[in-house]
């Protein structure tokens, strides 16, 4: 007769068995869809990747779509941990600028494949990126008007410029992701400088009437 402890751990081992069968699925679904793209991949090539059948597949996920937008949330998490902790230790709103594009930048970096399916030039514009970009612009409103309070940034909108920052920081990484030439330090630098100094470094003139 099969002892408790026995019994205990046989759903434990299945579990892990079923967890780990998933993350092989969410790796494999990274590789083709940063190969292939969204539209072209088939889910018998994740299945293929994976090593398990196309049956298998759909038992952990419905649809394409469906592993698709967990790939999206989880970077999302991923990056989310990475910003939190940079604002864990800095507490100056200018500082805090530009260790979170640091943090942004290195993390494109260490995860290129996922940003390609994200962010990258055909990335499939998901809601799940919506959501992710809302954490994010939602943070950035956060610190920009923490700034403003403290005297530390001039006043202005901060939901325009917090949206304003996040749509930088994603249109620059959708195009540095392929850019071997320009190095990590490079492309943080010159997104801070603008950020804090913009083009010319100075208001900008009005235009004059026609």
């Amino acid at each position: 007769m099969p002892s408790t402890v026995a019994k205990a751990a046989a759903p434990n081992r299945f579990q892990r068995r079923r967890d780990r069968t998933r993350h092989e699925l969410l790796q494999a679904a990274q590789r083709v869809l940063a190969r292939r793209g969204y539209h072209a991949a088939k889910v018998a090539d994740i299945a293929r990747e994976a090593d398990v059948g196309v049956g298998t597949f759909y038992l952990y996920y419905k649809t394409k779509e469906a592993i698709f937008t967990e790939l999206v949330d989880e970077t999302g998490r991923l990056l989310r941990r990475q910003i939190e902790a940079v604002r864990a230790r800095v507490s100056d709103p200018r500082v805090y600028v530009r260790a979170s594009c640091e943090a942004f930048f290195q993390f494109a970096h260490e995860h290129r494949e996922l940003f390609r399916i994200v962010f990258g030039p055909g990335g499939e514009f998901h809601e799940a990126v919506r959501r992710a970009q809302a954490r994010f612009v939602a943070d950035g409103f956060e610190n920009i008007t923490r700034g403003m309070n403290r005297g530390l940034f001039r006043r202005n909108r901060p939901e325009v410029l917090a949206q304003a920052l996040v749509g930088i920081s994603t249109q620059v990484v959708s195009w540095w992701i392929d850019q071997e030439a320009v190095s990590l330090a490079e492309v943080t630098e010159a997104v801070v400088d603008f950020i804090f100094h913009g083009v010319g470094g100075g208001r900008p003139a009005k235009a004059k009437p026609a």
